[in-house]
């Protein structure tokens, strides 16, 4: 009798310890869940918080080396046409931005070369036609993207007629598809950086060397040409590539208006129009407009005649019936989606114009020497 009484007696003391761990565990297993929860909300506020924050400061220190880089490959040009040298300089260019270990990939920029972005080259105007001006200026033949250039000056360098230049300038552009902070296009085209982040909006990070000033009566404008030559090409990857640029021709085309048999000139007798075409509008209306609204001559409506020996100016291009592309008259800016637009100012009755003309190869990577 009293065995079976100590019997039952162990089983209760068993089943009550197994009771007592099973309790145990179940704390156990809840602390975990609890610590699991815990992690994946704090990663889960480093992923949606955290992680976007350091990605666009990555990618803004992104965009700003890239704005950097093309400042710096203009200022080489820029030296290497106006003081003759070196004859070649190197501009690394950073191909992507920093990334998150192990959590974001980096942002991957795209550089690409365009050497001539004009299908079909310029129209050829004959002298023939009475609807077109006396002299030429060149338009392009195709109304698609054409980075283009012209100059003409009614009096050419030394007393000469007319004088006309126009090219197909190319362009070197980057895309920066920023993923975290806004996405942003570097063009370097016709001696001048843009930056847009597409549409109108559009600055001219780093203005062409076009001014108009008036000292002591005289009215002088200076302005550039550069024709960007070499092989397409694209880089798509990370780390760094240099861009060179090499120094091919360089020249200045110097005017002081007509002159007569003996030497002497005739007054301010020096008409000059400056055209761009690009897909850039926004930027460069606004930045050649502010450039003639501090030049301290009279803007004339598209109404108005110049008057003899008086400098003027307007946005009206001479023999509209050759134009094929959309024009940019008004202040507002006239983004066209991807065509060209012709920009084009006309001066009158100006003293001096100065034209650096240049010819410069792009390379990318090795072998741009």
């Amino acid at each position: 009798m009293g065995g079976a009484k100590v019997q039952r007696s162990g089983r209760r003391y068993r089943r009550a310890r197994r009771l007592r761990e099973s309790r145990r565990g179940v704390v156990a297993v809840i602390g975990t869940l609890l610590a699991l929860l815990v992690f994946f909300a704090l990663f889960g506020i480093f992923l949606t918080q955290y992680v976007p924050l350091w990605m666009t400061d990555n990618e803004a220190a992104f965009t700003s080396e890239a704005a950097t880089s093309f400042a710096q490959l203009k200022s080489y040009v820029d030296s290497q046409y106006l003081i003759g040298g070196p004859s070649v300089y190197g501009t690394p260019f950073t191909l992507s931005s920093q990334g998150v270990p192990l959590i974001a990939q980096p942002t991957q920029g795209t550089l690409q070369f365009i050497p001539t972005a004009c299908p079909g080259g310029f129209q050829i105007k004959s002298t023939s036609n009475p609807h077109l001006p006396s002299y030429d200026y060149g338009q392009p033949a195709n109304s698609t993207y054409c980075a283009f250039e012209n100059v003409t000056l009614s009096s050419g360098p030394g007393g000469s007629g007319y004088y006309s230049q126009h090219l197909a300038s190319g362009y070197l552009q980057m895309l920066l598809p920023n993923r975290y902070f806004n996405g942003q296009t570097f063009y370097y085209e016709n001696d001048g950086v843009v930056q847009s982040q597409g549409g109108s909006q559009e600055v001219m990070l780093v203005a062409p060397p076009f001014n108009v000033t008036t000292v002591a009566g005289n009215t002088s404008l200076t302005t550039s040409y550069l024709d960007m030559i070499g092989n397409a090409s694209t880089i798509i990857g990370q780390g760094s590539q240099q861009v060179f640029s090499h120094l091919r021709y360089a020249q200045t085309i110097a005017s002081e208006g007509r002159l007569t048999s003996s030497g002497a000139t005739i007054g301010n007798s020096l008409n000059v129009t400056f055209e761009v075409g690009t897909a850039n509008p926004c930027a460069w209306q606004k930045t050649l407009m502010s450039a003639m609204n501090v030049s301290g001559i009279t803007r004339l409506s598209s109404t108005q005649s110049p008057t003899a020996g008086v400098s003027s100016y307007n946005y009206d291009v001479p023999g509209t019936t050759n134009v094929t592309l959309p024009l940019a008259h008004s202040v507002v800016c006239s983004a066209a989606s991807g065509v060209t637009t012709l920009i084009a100012i006309n001066l009158y009755y100006i003293d001096y114009a100065t034209v650096f003309s240049a010819g410069v190869q792009i390379t990318i990577g090795i072998g741009g020497t």
